[in-house]
């Protein structure tokens, strides 16, 4: 799949993300794509629990920290 502004992805926390996220303890968190720069490498809002925006750019696919990956499919 090639990602496009507005597509539901998955980021994985980093522990440097902590202070900014303020979140639930989940170390995987929707994000929507809003900037494309390549089939690989995106930029992101990560959607918390709580009212915190946390914006991240140049997120590269994987899964590993701080990298976004494909939701699995039910």
């Amino acid at each position: 799949m090639k990602p496009t502004v507005g597509r539901i992805v998955l980021y994985r926390v980093g522990a440097a993300d902590h202070a900014d996220l303020r979140y639930n303890g989940n170390q995987v968190l929707p994000a929507i794509v809003v900037r494309v720069f390549t089939d690989t490498c995106i930029s992101l809002k990560i959607f918390t629990d709580g009212p915190t925006d946390v914006w991240k750019t140049s997120v590269v696919q994987g899964d590993g920290e701080y990298q976004w990956q494909w939701p699995q499919r039910a």
